[in-house]
């Protein structure tokens, strides 16, 4: 049975999904609690009974969106969703420190991988659970800050990295 959270953050409302005391997923800022109940709904058919282990998440979440230094490495969470490639890239990526920044090819390297960057950004892209694998602290080797598919765009990926207040390391 699937529980979720519906809470306000400095950015907006967030959502978590948690089954078995596990992180299934989390919304970030960017859209309205209409939309994130009816999403949340229809996916997961789950209640909005928020358990202990959910409503200890939701004040960290809240704690990081104040600026905050919150590590996120204690929640377990769930990829049974995800494919065995995506879930190695999401494992190096939680795996990059607050307030650091690294490359897609940084990822790759570590998939000992090469040439697959696209890929990783794919795997990126789907991530169900951002903020505790940290996808917006992944940018491209210019320098610039590439996609991110969470509901603000590029603007949440600067104020989040601007909330921690990113270094590079490449």
């Amino acid at each position: 049975m699937f529980s979720y959270s519906i809470f306000e953050t400095r950015l907006g409302l967030c959502g978590i999904v948690g089954r078995d005391n596990r992180l299934v997923e989390v919304v970030l800022p960017g859209y309205e609690r209409e939309e994130i109940v009816d999403y949340l709904r229809l996916k997961y058919k789950g209640d909005e009974n928020n358990p202990l282990f959910l409503k200890e998440l939701e004040r960290d979440i809240k704690g990081y969106f104040e600026g905050e230094r919150i590590g996120f490495a204690h929640i377990h969470i769930d990829l049974s969703g995800s494919t065995p490639f995506q879930k190695e890239v999401y494992m190096i990526t939680r795996s990059i420190p607050y307030a650091e920044v690294r490359t897609y090819g940084w990822i790759v390297n570590r998939l000992n991988l090469s040439n697959a960057q696209r890929a990783v950004g794919g795997a990126l892209a789907r991530n169900p659970i951002p903020l505790i694998i940290p996808c917006h602290r992944v940018i491209r080797k210019d320098g610039k800050l590439g996609g991110f598919s969470a509901p603000g765009g590029i603007k949440l990926k600067i104020e989040m990295l601007k909330l921690e207040r990113s270094i590079i390391v490449i």
